[in-house]
């Protein structure tokens, strides 16, 4: 199945689960047979697809400059999201979920077992110096953001079903966009991609995905990102198109694979 076709078939599930699927214990994980879906309780979809060792072998570096791969993630809960550090219309509030979840990961005492990543589509301005600005705007450093060379990153996202694409602006759109946080320059271009949120298991199976704009908790993002966002991206961060996802339906999903009870209040 290629993974245009899965992500059709995932989406689907989720429009059409039924009410026994949905009402699946939250305490256990499903046995889902390979290339097939179920909808998971509280939102997203579980699933159990093979990631082949060119995909976990793929060279990464996080914002310190250190190298690593999903392999060698192996033994922990991993989950993943997209952004790029140079979107004003979705990827601020991306982060701030993937910021909350991992707050509430480290309240649970379960940092060791669950890695809470974001992995850029825009290697080429997402460099370790910008990314750790960027993560500096949000206050902590207790979850990972991760870029690679061009050809592994996208490799890595073909896999998932989210290439992105590059797409300049027209010379109208350059001069209605807010300046850039860092440079205060305009940006040239924007990477137009598929928003999405995945888990992967302890063994590195892909078991878990929810698509769409993500739902901030209380609608706050930094100040810097704020003023930011284009006006598309304000009408996002009031109230997300549908469908989006948000870090109950994340912390649920984190729960059920990992064994670790976490949620909004612990």
């Amino acid at each position: 199945m290629s993974k245009r076709t899965l992500v059709l078939a995932i989406t689907f599930a989720l429009l059409t689960a039924s009410p026994a699927a949905i009402a699946h214990s939250h305490g256990s994980m499903p046995k889902i047979p390979t290339g097939q879906a179920q909808a998971a309780p509280m939102g997203g979809t579980f699933l159990n697809v093979t990631i082949p060792d060119s995909v976990l072998q793929l060279p990464l570096q996080n914002a310190k400059g250190e190298k690593f791969t999903l392999a060698s993630l192996q033994g922990k809960t991993v989950l993943i999201a997209n952004f790029l550090t140079s979107c004003q219309e979705i990827c601020p509030m991306t982060t701030v979920n993937m910021q909350r979840i991992a707050d509430r990961v480290a309240a649970a005492k379960a940092s060791s077992e669950i890695v809470v990543l974001e992995i850029t589509v825009d290697p080429l301005r997402d460099t370790p110096t910008r990314l750790r600005a960027y993560q500096k705007l949000y206050g902590s450093s207790n979850w990972v953001l991760a870029t690679g060379t061009p050809a592994n990153i996208s490799a890595l996202w073909k896999f998932f079903g989210a290439p992105a694409t590059k797409a300049n602006f027209t010379a109208a759109e350059l001069k209605s966009l807010p300046k850039d946080w860092q440079t205060g320059k305009t940006s040239a271009y924007d990477m137009v991609h598929a928003d999405l949120v995945l888990a992967l298991s302890p063994e590195l199976h892909w078991v878990w995905l929810d698509l769409g704009a993500p739902k901030t908790v209380d609608g706050k993002i930094p100040s810097a990102m704020k003023k930011f966002l284009s006006a598309d991206g304000l009408k996002n961060l009031a109230k997300p198109e549908e469908p989006s996802w948000g870090v109950p339906a994340v912390l649920a999903a984190l729960s059920t694979i990992s064994g670790n009870a976490l949620s909004l209040s612990n």
